[in-house]
This record gives structure tokens, C-alpha cells and sequence, in this order.
């Protein structure tokens, strides 16, 4: 989870589609030449224009905006719109966007810094897999149907919450992401290659999506990149009650008796991995990721020891015989996904990035872990 200001993701190389643009010449070829000048030949004379090569830039792909069902909102009741970027139709990524979470009055209240209160369109500065135009990134092919945040329940509500004092929140933002994936399932029903992407606030609910999806897109293959949510003690969970989140759970056998209070950071990948175990998990995270403190504290918990955190959760991950990958990088950062960092952090003498392709290509990499943590 991040905050206001934090881990808002500038999304998109461009929202309005530039034109390819072309640079060309109308000079005549029959010019004045001084054909006496030493070494000068004289010149063929014809009629036709001479043209300089071409010059294209790569075309950048609209955003285009979807508005939702009425049923759909933001924290203030505010009408719901989502993102589709159509490019390759086999290549998808369902991407959750990040932004904090509010679960009482003072953090809920209008004006907080706790969480996104409004919609993240695209736009902006493009860096990480947002950066089309970078000739490493992944996913610049990729069709992706962007979902913003502004409900602060990392997008796994579906109720009305009076937390008195006059604060009221539409916690709606599994109404959100679901009309999203609606869309996506209907937009792309060929998808062979579906990621399912989320940082902050949007990595927490990445498994659930990519179980719903995987239901109802059975031919694809279907990987999780879960970024900068797994440094959050379990005990915060019991905060999902305040969003109705255990009410908006898959119909499924594995989530039959869930409480709130189960529904750890790590409970979910655990859960749908027994549901559909050809799902791929990846989770990045730092040691002592700044932001998840901070909301930790706001929870009345200790943010001591959160690397343990990490790694405990992903044990609980693996137990269920889940493919998962973790990596770890040292310091108190929070997420990659949406940085420059994507391109160029490495660890262990890894980068990043190309373990990144190797977990995508099916052939993932060991674990990787920082050695002093601290950073």
C-alpha cells in the first residue's frame, strides 16, 4: 500500500495517440551546381524530385476510457472510469493500480493522505512497463486494461461504510476491478498470455483477479506479479472487515469459512494456487519497505522485523506447493514496477529484469534474496 503522493503510478507513454510522423525533402534536382570546382562531377539533371529517407517515430497507442456501471464508484460516490490500451490481443496484462488504503474515520475523511481518492488516468511521465517506448520492456506489446484506485480497499470491496463523524465510503473497489476484468475477459477472449499485475495497494488482490480470470480464460497462461505487498504483518488483516472483502471472495471450495482475520497478505496466493495450481506467482518486495511500516504502525503494530514478514508469508505461500518466486532487494523503497529501477537494479549479480523474463518464459530463476538487508 502507498499513500497519496507515494506509489501514485504515472501510467503511459501518452493518452492521446500521436500521429507517425514523416520528414521528407521536395528540393529539385536540377540545382545550381558549379560543376568547374575541383573534384566536382558534373551532376545527372533530371526532373524528379529528390526525397530524404523517411523518418518515423514509433506509433503510441490512445488509452481509451471506459466508464462504468452506475454500481461503480469511487470512496465519494463519484462515477468509476477504467483504461484499455489495445495493442497485441494474445498479450495481456491486467494491471491494479496502487494507492494506499483507509480503514477508520481520520484515515478515511476527505483530504487524507492515506490513500488515492481520485481516479489515476494514464498519463504523465512513462517509466518501468509503462515506458512503451523503451526497446527492454516487456510488456510494450502488450494490450493492458489499466484499473485506477480510489476506493482505498485494495480493490477487494463492496460496501458502504459509515465510520461516523459524517466520513461515509463507498469501499466499491472490487465492483471496479471486476466491471474491468468483464471488460478484458470480453475484449480478449484469445488472450494466450495473461499477466495479472498490481503494485502497492493493487498487488494484495493480483491472485484473486488472475483466479477469476484464469475460470473463465482456461486457455491461457496465466502469471501473477505481485509488487510491494508482502511487508505487511498478518495481524492487518483484520482491517478487511471494515471493506467487506471475505463477503467479495470467488464462490470457490477453498474460500469456504474464511474470516477477516485469515485473510493474511499471503492467504490469497495460498488459496487460489490450490484452486488452480498452473497459476505463477512472483512476488517483489524491500527488506524494510517504508510505506507498508508506515501503514503497519497505523494499525497499532509493530514494523520491527518486517523481512521476516516476507519471508514467512511466502513459506505459507510455498506450503501449499504454489509456484512462487520472491525477490527481496535491501533498503526501505516500495515497488519497481512503475520506477526507472525495472531496467537497471540487480542483485546478486542478477538483474532484476532478466529474472524477471525468466519466471514470464516459464523457466523461472532461484529465489533472490538480499544478503544485508539494511541496504
Amino acid at each position: 500500500m502507498s499513500g497519496r503522493g507515494i506509489a501514485r503510478v504515472f501510467v503511459g507513454a501518452a493518452f492521446i495517440a500521436v500521429a507517425v510522423s514523416c520528414g521528407g525533402g521536395s528540393d529539385s534536382a536540377d540545382s545550381v551546381v558549379d560543376s568547374s570546382a575541383p573534384g566536382t562531377a558534373t551532376p545527372v539533371v533530371t526532373d524528379a524530385p529528390i526525397t530524404e529517407p523517411p523518418t518515423t517515430e514509433p506509433t503510441v497507442i490512445a488509452w481509451e476510457t471506459i466508464d462504468a456501471p452506475a454500481d461503480c464508484m469511487c470512496a465519494d460516490g463519484s462515477p468509476y472510469s477504467y483504461f484499455v490500451r489495445e495493442a497485441d490481443p494474445t498479450k495481456v496484462m491486467f494491471f491494479l493500480e496502487g494507492g494506499g488504503a483507509c480503514f477508520s474515520g481520520a484515515m478515511c475523511a476527505p483530504g487524507s493522505d492515506s490513500y488515492n481518492q481520485d481516479i489515476g488516468a494514464p498519463g504523465g511521465d512513462a517509466f518501468g512497463i509503462f515506458d512503451f517506448a523503451n526497446s527492454e520492456n516487456p510488456f510494450a506489446d502488450h494490450s493492458i486494461v489499466y484499473v485506477p484506485y480510489c476506493t482505498g480497499d485494495v480493490h477487494s470491496g463492496n460496501v458502504t461504510k459509515d465510520y461516523g463523524d459524517g466520513v461515509v465510503i463507498e469501499h466499491k473497489g472490487f465492483v471496479n476491478a471486476s466491471a474491468a476484468l468483464t471488460t478484458m475477459i470480453e475484449r480478449f477472449p484469445n488472450v494466450v498470455d495473461l499477466v495479472v499485475a498490481g503494485l502497492s495497494a493493487g498487488a494484495f488482490t493480483t491472485p484473486l483477479y488472475a483466479g477469476v480470470a484464469a475460470d473463465q480464460l482456461p486457455n491461457a497462461k496465466v502469471a501473477v506479479i505481485a509488487d510491494g505487498g508482502g511487508a505487511v504483518p498478518d495481524a492487518i488483516s483484520a482491517v478487511t472487515a471494515n471493506w467487506g472483502t471475505v463477503e467479495s471472495l470467488p464462490d470457490w471450495p477453498e474460500f469456504a469459512g474464511t474470516t477477516a482475520a485469515m485473510m493474511t497478505p499471503a492467504y490469497s496466493f495460498a488459496k487460489v494456487a490450490e484452486h488452480n495450481p498452473s497459476i505463477t506467482f512472483l512476488r517483489y518486495d524491500y527488506a524494510y519497505d517504508r510505506v507498508l511500516s508506515g501503514y503497519a504502525v497505523m494499525a497499532g503494530l509493530s514494523a520491527d522485523g518486517l523481512v521476516d514478514v516476507i519471508r514467512s508469508g511466502e513459506a505459507s505461500i510455498e506450503a501449499t506447493g504454489a509456484a512462487v518466486a520472491a525477490w527481496v532487494s535491501p533498503g526501505d523503497a516500495h515497488t519497481i514496477l512503475g520506477r526507472p529501477d525495472f531496467y537497471t537494479e540487480e542483485l546478486n549479480g542478477v538483474r532484476f529484469l532478466d529474472w524477471l523474463l525468466a519466471f514470464l518464459d516459464g523457466t523461472p530463476l532461484a529465489d533472490n534474496y538480499c544478503v544485508d538487508c539494511a541496504g
